[in-house]
Parts: structure tokens; C-alpha cells; sequence
């Protein structure tokens, strides 16, 4: 009988391995960097040989881990590979897709029923794993294709990248703060409520608020720099449906809110952000079904017109 190290052991190895320190694979994994570390231990406990060499900052592969890390990540894309050919030959294909957390919460997510009514043959899978803005590396995170923001298609070296649409941003607040006697009406009434800010996202109150200024409005006293800092736009809006404050709510992701009329816009006011979504993908993998499928879905889920596969 093989005697075999616990899988668990050998995906905290491989991560670290991969990534150069504890708290980096914890944060891909979904665990601790205590644990991750357990699991380091319990692996060279396992082996009988130490993989890393610990320093104050790093951990530091030695000769022995480099060797067992190279098998490891053969090992792994040998096991996918065999499931992605045996789900093929049942009949059934699996669609790994990365997205952005708040582009996979507030648009991805409440869409994907129909597209399994439409493609039940295709299991979609969507994780947010990775370091956003960082190179990006789909085999390593476990993905097939990337949702992502960005400037140019240049920012991917070596895969293919589809601009779909840019953010478009405008004040959106509770119902509630449209009556009474504070009720928002003009732009300078937000001199009178509270702003939300999403801490991650450059763009927003201070475009926003220069475009109201262009357009004639008298902005002086309202300050965007104080009130509740969130870091995702999930959380800014979910701030502003229970009535907290004003958010800059961005299209596409404020679309549902505003159609099920838990937010509202009250100005016409908008600004188009720089940073598009960006659909990213190996070029070899524009030739799967699954793939064309679900970007061709996507394309008409944002109103895109249907195009052919770039060059």
C-alpha cells in the first residue's frame, strides 16, 4: 500500500513553493498562515527532510524542496488534466472563471442561472482567488479565463484580452434619502449627507464631483475625504441601501440595485472611468466550445453586440 502525503499538506506546499511566503498562500487557500505552516511541518515531518529554509522574512525552498516542488506541480497538472478529459467524456465540461470579487457578487453570480438553463452541459466554477493587479497567471490560480480591470490589453503579456465595458459612475442612495425636509435634490445637497467611499477603487467622488462642478454646480462645501471608507463596492453599496450614506454606484454592478429600486440615482450626472472589464484567456483556449459559450453569453449580458474571436 502507498503511503502518501496528506493532499491537504502538498497544496499548502505547492502554494508556498510557488508564491514565497506563508501569508500569500493562506490568502489563495482560504486559511491561516498558521495552518498553512502547520502543513508545512506536518509535510517534512512526513518526508523526513526539510523543504524550506526559514528566515526571519521568507521561506526559502532548499535544494530538496525545489526538487519535490517541480513534482508536486507536474503531479497537480496531471490531475487536471485527467479530470478535465474525464468530465469531456462524460459529457459534461467544467468552466473555471476568475473573476473580480465585486464584478462576481454583483453582476457574474445573479446572471448565471440562465446560463446554465441555456449550456446545462457546462459546469461553470467562479473563484476570486489571486493578487488583483499583479501578473496573472491562470494556471497557477486554477482558471480558464480572467474578469478583469484594466487601462490597455497590454496589461496580460502573453494572453489574449477582450475589452467589454467601462465603469460608469453617479451618486446612488436609499430611497428614504430622496424625502423629507434633508431630501436630496440638487448635487449641493450633499453638502448635507454623508458620503460613502470605496478605499481600494481611485476613481469615483472626486471625478464625479468635478464633472457636477463643470456642469454649473456650486460644490465647495461638500467633502468626499471624510465619512465610511469601505473596501469593496459590494460593501460601499450595501452601505448605501441601508441608508448610511450617498455611494458612487458604477455600472455595471449597480444595475440590479437600481432595477429592483433598493438604490436610486437622483442625478442625471455620469462619468465614464478610464479602467474597463476586461475578459482574459490563453490564446489556445479561444478553440473550446465552453469558452466561446460563455463569452458569447457574457458579451449579451452586458448589451455588447456579438463579435468574432480577436485575431
Amino acid at each position: 500500500m502507498r503511503r502518501l502525503p496528506p493532499l491537504t499538506a502538498l497544496r499548502a506546499f505547492e502554494a508556498v513553493g510557488r508564491l514565497g511566503n506563508a501569508r500569500e498562500a493562506a490568502e489563495e487557500l482560504n486559511v491561516t498562515p498558521a495552518a498553512v505552516s502547520h502543513q508545512i511541518r506536518a509535510l517534512e515531518d512526513h518526508l523526513g527532510v526539510e523543504l524550506f529554509a526559514r528566515t526571519a522574512r521568507v521561506l526559502q525552498l532548499t535544494r530538496q524542496g525545489a526538487e519535490f516542488l517541480s513534482s508536486v506541480t507536474a503531479a497537480f497538472d496531471l490531475l487536471h488534466a485527467g479530470a478535465d478529459r474525464l468530465s469531456h467524456e462524460c459529457g459534461r465540461e467544467r468552466l473555471v472563471v476568475n473573476s473580480l470579487p465585486s464584478f462576481a457578487s454583483n453582476f457574474l453570480v445573479p446572471r448565471l442561472s440562465q446560463f446554465h438553463a441555456d449550456h446545462p452541459q457546462i459546469e461553470i466554477e467562479v473563484n476570486t482567488a489571486g493578487k488583483f493587479g499583479e501578473p496573472l497567471d491562470l494556471r497557477h490560480i486554477g482558471a480558464d479565463v480572467a474578469i478583469r480591470g484594466g487601462l490597455h490589453e497590454g496589461a496580460w503579456p502573453g494572453l489574449s484580452a477582450e475589452r467589454l465595458v467601462p465603469e460608469v459612475m453617479f451618486p446612488v442612495c436609499a430611497p428614504s434619502l430622496m424625502r423629507g425636509p434633508n431630501a436630496i435634490r440638487t448635487p449641493e445637497d450633499l453638502a448635507r449627507q454623508t458620503l460613502i467611499t470605496v478605499s481600494r477603487t481611485p476613481e469615483g467622488w472626486p471625478e464625479w464631483l468635478q464633472a457636477a462642478s463643470d456642469a454649473g454646480w456650486s460644490l465647495q462645501e461638500v467633502d468626499a475625504r471624510h465619512g465610511p471608507r469601505f473596501d469593496t463596492v459590494q460593501l460601499a453599496l450595501t452601505a448605501a441601501v441601508e441608508g448610511m450614506g450617498v455611494a458612487i454606484g458604477r455600472r455595471p454592478l449597480v444595475d440590479d440595485y437600481l432595477e429592483s429600486g433598493l438604490l436610486v440615482a437622483p442625478f442625471s450626472i455620469e462619468v465614464t472611468s478610464r479602467i474597463a472589464y476586461w475578459l482574459v484567456y490563453p490564446p489556445a483556449a479561444a478553440r473550446m466550445d465552453r469558452l466561446q459559450a460563455f463569452r458569447a453569453w457574457l458579451r449579451a449580458e452586458l448589451r455588447l453586440p456579438a463579435a468574432p474571436l480577436p485575431a
